[in-house]
């Protein structure tokens, strides 16, 4: 019988060892880095260059995508809760109405739309604007809430209206505006109420430490109503609460403000929550868009500076053209890469952290011209 010929065993191709040698090696080793990106196949470079430019953009990306709207009030509310129980209460009481229809906010009284339901101010007499709604406190006197439902603003031009309202400061124990009066403007004590607009297109809370001027939180800027379905109250959680048409009467006002202002503030938290998505998915990509653009370019930058810094006539790397300086240097960005995500993570939010690769990776490449790139002098 014939001899079944056993099969010989083949290793792994050699370049393809090499290239996995070179790669795990150059994690640390900077010669490991040139001789990988000499030898290996551009496509490696061009992977080590997207995972460069990829990973230090996560900590920023999870951390918008992680952005609440509704956080400014969601741990402190700064006395919010209260008056705007108050608030969501009379205005169900009054069966009067704020809905989202098609992205819009509309305001209704009865079931009928009140054209009157939202005011135009006027620039002229900005200081004299009548709020929709005053929470005043029963035991200091002392406007808590000013609410005003105002029609027409974009959102560049309602911060500029809030301004305006907050410089509107109150004398403490009254609820009129200060004097004019030089000698009782210096003695007098001043404050500003919380503060919250709301308008068809968008919303704006400004928040103030009691009895000071001291603003202590706003809501986030490109607040609109288009991620609300279709005929949703923004106050309709007091049904949701349990509340009864046939008991609205009888219900004790404080009574019905502690039980329900948990509820209230749960609610007012996931509305802003909601109008904020839209405006959070822009910055969101923008803000990826131009880390990607700065990252890639810092790359690129520092592969043309390797070009540059070889062609000298003592150096025996002048043989490398631009296109090999590049690899070289997509290969070492990846370790930068992945130190500079964890230090984003750890100092998140801080400058260290959004520039941490690009300094890493500008030190590693420094490193790796003066050490496997420099000139050779003869003695």
């Amino acid at each position: 019988m014939a001899k079944k010929l056993k099969k010989k065993k083949t290793g792994m191709n050699p370049k393809v060892k090499f290239t996995l040698t070179s790669a795990f090696k150059g994690i640390i080793s900077n010669q490991a880095v040139v001789d990988g990106s000499k030898e290996s196949p551009w496509w490696v470079a061009a992977i080590f260059f997207v995972f460069a430019v990829i990973i230090p953009l996560i900590p920023g990306f999870v951390k918008i995508n992680n952005t609440k709207g509704g956080a400014f009030i969601a741990s402190a509310n700064y006395g919010f809760d209260t008056p705007l129980t108050a608030y969501a209460y009379n205005m169900y009481k009054d069966e009067q109405e704020l809905k989202v229809e098609k992205g819009i906010l509309h305001y209704y009284d009865h079931g009928t739309e009140d054209p009157n339901g939202f005011e135009t101010p006027d620039d002229e007499y900005i200081f004299n604007a009548d709020d929709t709604y005053r929470h005043i406190d029963g035991e200091t006197g002392q406007i808590t809430l000013r609410v005003f439902l105002w029609d027409g603003l974009s959102d560049k031009k309602l911060k500029s209206y809030v301004n305006k309202v907050a410089a509107q400061k109150f004398v403490r124990w009254s609820d009129d505006l200060p004097s004019t009066d030089p000698e009782i403007v210096k003695t007098e004590k001043y404050y500003i109420p919380n503060i919250m607009v709301i308008t068809p297109s968008t919303i704006a809370v400004a928040l103030y430490k009691s009895n000071t001027t001291t603003q202590v939180a706003t809501s986030l800027g490109g607040l609109d109503w288009k991620n609300f379905s279709t005929k949703v109250g923004l106050f309709e959680y007091l049904n949701k609460a349990g509340i009864k048409d046939s008991a609205i009467e009888t219900l004790d006002r404080p009574a019905y403000i502690n039980q329900y202002r948990t509820q209230v503030m749960k609610q007012m938290i996931r509305v802003f929550n909601n109008t904020y998505l839209n405006q959070k998915q822009k910055t969101l990509w923008a803000n990826t868009g131009i880390y990607a653009g700065i990252y890639a370019g810092i790359i690129l930058f520092l592969g043309l500076m390797v070009f540059i810094l070889t062609r000298g006539k003592a150096n025996p790397f002048k043989v490398l053209n631009i296109w090999h300086c590049q690899k070289i240097v997509w290969w070492a960005s990846f370790t930068p890469a992945v130190l500079g995500m964890i230090l984003a993570f750890v100092f998140s939010g801080n400058m260290i952290g959004q520039m941490a690769f690009i300094l890493l990776i500008s030190l590693r490449v420094m490193w790796l011209s003066m050490k496997q790139l420099r000139p050779v002098y003869q003695q």
